[in-house]
């Protein structure tokens, strides 16, 4: 018999729940199907490639975030054409296109955080995509109509669309990633962000400068989603932690007074809004540094340094850290290892990207903002870890969506319509011109070359918050690193308990049995013998 050390947490607690459970783990078996059919679906539709399915969902989102900053003088120009205001001005009215769809998706996904409480989490999903699938459709719409409205009115309506997905998705992985490979798992979910935007990119500089028109960008995205709405809406699964009906106020209270998740949420708002002063503006930075030829070419090599680098550096930093880390490591270790990589990695990017923003070559360029983007991409996974792991388990999914909220309230909102702002200010010759009937960067942003660099310095300078806010918890640790009581694990360490004392109790049970049989055995082989010597 194994001794109680030798006997698996999992083993104990399946133990203790025995009586009470009629389901396999994480699945529905009585919600919308039943049995026979959900496990079919279940057989057909595995933990592993649902997670495959999420990395293409996140793809198909990040490319239809890219499109607008991939075609920037084309949108410029539908700006111009609908709205009839100056061309000093049209990078603002680009940067407000991205910060609508940011700020409907931040509210949004709040809500969807605590919605899955209420209701299955893959039903929250599938209506949340079918959502987006209308918004994209209205996106491409707006250019036959030639409606600034309906294209602005789109991409808030995508926001709300995208919101459920992008909460449920990373609590999904955690509860079904294998152990030791969670964070790696959440890095390769990442990854598509960065691919997704470079393929965004590259897509929208394609297609919108064909004979189609970036309307077709918006349609083609819209068809590709449908198959995965349709499958999530069918889904069975559920996430662990306890399924009680928490307010959406009480649960944003805790949340939000946990000083570690409000560490690394600042922190990311920094780093978020890094990123999206960059990706909205970065082929006109680098096409107006005299870095490239034209929009297209500067479109293309930006998408292909982010893509690479993204791809490579977001699994890297998943990979490091569950192996630094360990796959028997507690919440603590893994939170430390997180903010270490978090920590390290945002600060070297910082300097390869400021540096980059100096060369005045293209290959030293595309070497020193290859490694910026590589290291800026490692700690994406961790952050997300570590934001699931500063809060209770059954509170992961609204606290990723607050994460997700004050990153872009104070990162990726305000950041597209500043620094749009800031560029029109510093570099006001840098905006489209038309030449020969066709609309390009204008040729006299070459002498608008010093305020255009001091743009993007400033717009990087802001990791430095990313690097102090996630430092912060590493060097006090007893105040502002230190995550929340899990009740679920409370939970399970008190089942793990009585699962124990259950076992000893029927151990000494069985032995006191034991006892008395034997003692009984005993007693009647004496009363036999006496009986047989005295029988003459």
């Amino acid at each position: 018999m194994k001794s109680d050390s030798e006997v698996s947490k999992g083993n104990y607690l399946a133990l203790a729940a025995e009586p009470a459970k009629s389901e396999k783990r994480g699945v529905d078996t009585e919600a919308r199907h039943g049995g026979p059919v959900t496990a079919a679906i279940v057989s057909v539709f595995t933990p592993a490639r649902i997670i495959w399915m999420f990395v293409i969902i996140n793809l198909l989102n990040y490319v239809d975030r890219g499109i607008i900053p991939g075609a920037p003088v084309q949108f410029q120009s539908f700006i111009h054409e609908t709205l009839q205001v100056p061309h000093s001005v049209e990078s603002t009215y680009l940067g407000i296109l991205q910060s609508v769809f940011i700020a409907t998706f931040s509210v949004a996904v709040v809500a969807a955080g605590n919605l899955v409480h209420k209701y299955p989490p893959f039903v929250v999903m599938g209506a949340g995509l079918a959502i987006w699938c209308v918004a994209v459709f209205l996106s491409g719409l707006a250019k036959p109509l030639g409606s600034f409205a309906v294209l602005i009115s789109a991409r808030a309506l995508s926001g709300v669309g995208e919101a459920s997905f992008q909460c449920i998705a990373p609590a999904f992985i955690e509860d079904f990633a294998p152990s030791g490979q969670k964070v790696l798992w959440l890095g390769v979910f990442f990854s598509s962000i960065t691919v997704g935007t470079a393929g965004g990119y590259a897509f929208s500089a394609v297609v919108s400068t064909s004979s189609w028109g970036w309307a077709w960008a918006f349609w083609m995205e819209g068809l590709a989603m449908i198959p995965f709405v349709l499958i999530a809406l069918i889904l069975p699964y559920k996430l662990s932690g306890k399924e009680n009906g928490v307010s959406i106020f009480k649960e944003v209270h805790t949340i939000l007074y946990n000083q570690l998740f409000i560490n690394i949420s600042l922190g990311y708002a920094a780093y978020c809004a890094v990123l999206a002063g960059l990706s909205t503006f970065g082929p006109q930075f680098f096409q107006g540094l005299q870095l490239f030829d034209s929009e297209k070419s500067a479109s293309l090599h930006f998408s292909g340094i982010v893509a690479l680098a993204g791809a490579v550096g977001t699994p890297f930093g998943g990979w490091v850290s569950d192996r630094y880390a360990g796959s028997n490591a507690s919440r603590r270790e893994v939170l430390d290892t997180c903010l270490r990589i978090m920590s390290v990695s945002s600060a070297l990017g910082m300097v390869c990207a400021i540096a980059a923003a100096y060369c005045t070559t293209r290959t030293s360029f595309l070497v020193l903002m290859g490694a910026a983007v590589m290291l800026l991409f490692l700690p994406t996974g961790c952050c997300t870890m570590a934001v699931m792991a500063a809060v209770p388990s059954h509170m992961r999914a609204s606290a990723v969506a607050l994460n997700i909220l004050i990153m872009h309230v104070l990162g990726d909102v305000p950041s597209p319509i500043a620094v749009g702002a800031l560029k029109d200010w510093l570099a006001p010759r840098c905006n489209t011109k038309t030449v020969d009937g066709v609309e390009v960067l204008n040729p006299d942003c070459i002498l608008d070359g010093p305020g255009l660099r001091l743009t993007l310095v400033l717009c990087l300078s802001l990791l430095g918050f990313t690097v102090l806010f996630w430092t912060i918890p590493l060097l006090f640790p007893l105040t502002c690193g230190k995550p929340a009581v899990d009740e679920d694990e409370n939970d399970a360490e008190a089942a793990l308990g009585a699962a124990l004392l259950k076992k000893r109790q029927d151990e000494e049970m069985k032995k006191e049995a034991s006892v008395k049989d034997f003692s009984a055995s005993n007693n009647m082989q004496r009363l036999q013998l006496r009986g047989a010597a005295a029988t003459p």
